[in-house]
Parts: structure tokens; sequence; C-alpha cells
């Protein structure tokens, strides 16, 4: 069981109560801890190849309407409790009891949560080992940087089950990969490894097996030493700007963000120490 790392009070103390509850709870699917500025989100239910069904899913989403308004927060890393399993996707033994109509609305709440993992205005950061296929693909897609074992396996199946990607994959992976590599993949429902996914362009970091939490943790840690609301600027003007259709309204994006940069302490500090010859001690205001 994850020991969790939060002290009251702070802005964001339903974190500490969340935790709480989750400590007092053993079969917990979904597990947060905070730690040094980072929040560690993770998945817990190995035995069901950490399958995402409603009650994961529901504890998923209630972890992220907590870390859209958490300050302390500078940078998530989404993790399994698994070496052998990041996610297999949706429950599809679960999925098999709905009728159309339920199956719809199970798909539509998968997008609207990855949507909302990858609207978090920190950084975020999926380390996976083992098997990360359907949705487990589709949610590290949904971080904005992933790392990734060598030996890890990906893939979209969902057209050898007579689907497709529901969950952003259709759209995020061709970003990452390109549009003929992405569709390749997702024709094919082949399955490949963490190798070629860096080779791909899907993962960014590659590791030896079961590093890969320990390579997303030193990144979020340098995260972690930059100024809080300049790292959370720059995530906004790429991910805006790179939804726009033209260099130009992309680049006022830029200017907007870089404008929220200019009346805070952390600026000045940035320049004093520059002079001091010091470390910055930013503090997020």
């Amino acid at each position: 069981m994850i020991r969790y790392g939060i002290k009251r009070p702070f802005q964001t103390s339903q974190l500490y109560f969340m935790q709480q509850r989750h400590e007092s709870q053993k079969s917990s699917q979904f597990l947060v801890e905070l730690s040094n500025h980072v929040t560690t989100l993770t998945l817990n239910r190995p035995k069901a190849a950490n399958a995402m069904g409603s009650e994961l899913m529901e504890q998923f989403s209630s972890a992220l309407t907590i870390l859209e308004s958490c300050e302390k927060t500078r940078c998530v890393i989404l993790t399994s409790s698994s070496k052998k399993i990041f996610s297999a996707g949706a429950d599809l033994k679960e999925r098999a009891t709905m009728s159309m109509d339920e199956a719809e609305l199970c798909v539509s709440s998968l997008r609207s949560t990855f949507q909302r993992l990858s609207d978090l205005p920190m950084p975020t950061i999926s380390a996976v080992e083992g098997v990360a296929v359907g949705g487990g693909l589709e949610l590290a897609a949904a971080t904005d940087i992933i790392v990734s074992s060598k030996t890890a396996t990906f893939g979209l199946p969902e057209t050898s089950l007579g689907i497709i990607p529901g969950a952003g994959g259709t759209q995020r992976v061709p970003r990452l990969a390109g549009t003929s590599r992405g569709l390749e993949l997702m024709l094919t429902a082949r399955r490949f490894s963490g190798k070629e996914a860096f080779d791909y362009g899907i993962v960014q970091f590659l590791t030896e097996d079961g590093l890969a939490y320990t390579k997303a943790l030193e990144l979020a840690q340098k995260i972690c030493q930059n100024a809080p609301i300049a790292v959370r600027a720059a995530k906004e003007a790429v991910k805006r700007g790179m939804l726009e259709s033209t260099l130009q309204h992309a680049l006022e994006i830029e200017r907007e963000c870089y404008a929220r940069t200019l009346p805070t302490k952390d600026r000045l500090e940035g320049l004093v120490a520059f002079r001091e010859g010091r470390k910055p001690r930013y503090k997020g205001h």
C-alpha cells in the first residue's frame, strides 16, 4: 500500500481526506500520493489487468477533480502497482453486460476523463511497465510525456474486436506517431514493444525493465525545480497553440501565456538568482 505524504493544511486539503479514505479501503483501485510537489496516481487493479471499470474510473475522476485546482501539485505521474500490466484498457467483462446505449455512454465517459487528464494545468507523465493496450495506450497518450520500459507492450486492438479506439486513440496516437503509422497500428491491431513505441515517437523516454517510474520521477523532480506558473503557462501555450489552424493565432496564445509570467515574484526571483549565481527558489507566485 502506498504511504501518503500529504500534510495539512493547504489549499487542496481534499487530497488529504481522499487519501485517508483510500488508506482505510484496502481494495482501492486507484491510489493517490503527493510528495515534494509530485502527485503519483497509481492504477491498482492488477488482478483484472487494471481494466478500467466503473469503480476505478469513478475514483480516477475524483482525483482529477481535485487536481484541476491543486496549486500544491507541480507535476503528476501516472503509473501502475504492477510491473507486468499498465492497463489492458476497458473492462470488457463489464462492457458485455451493457446495452448499446450504456456502452456508448461508458466510452464517452472514458473519452471525457482522458481529456480531463490531458487538460490538467500541470505537466503529466506516464510511467509504463508491462502491457498497455487499447484504453491503456489511450490513457498513456493523454499525458504529456510517456516513459516506458524497453519490453513494455503497446497496441490498439480495437479493430480486431469490431470497434475502433474510442477514448482518443484515433486522434492522439497519429499526432504522436504520424498519420500513416498511427493508422497502420490501428488497422493491423498488432502489438508493438516499448522500443518500437520509442522509435515511432509515441514514447519519449526508454528505460530498462523496472525503471520507468524512477525515470518519470527524475523528470518530474526536474520540472518541479522550475517556476510553477511558467511551467503551467508553457504547457498551456503549447497545448492550445497546437489546436490553432494558423501560426498567427498560436503566437497570440503564446503572447497571452508569456504575459501571465511577467508580474510574478518567481520571475524576479529567477533574475536575482541568476545575478547571484545560485539556484532559484520558486514558490509559485
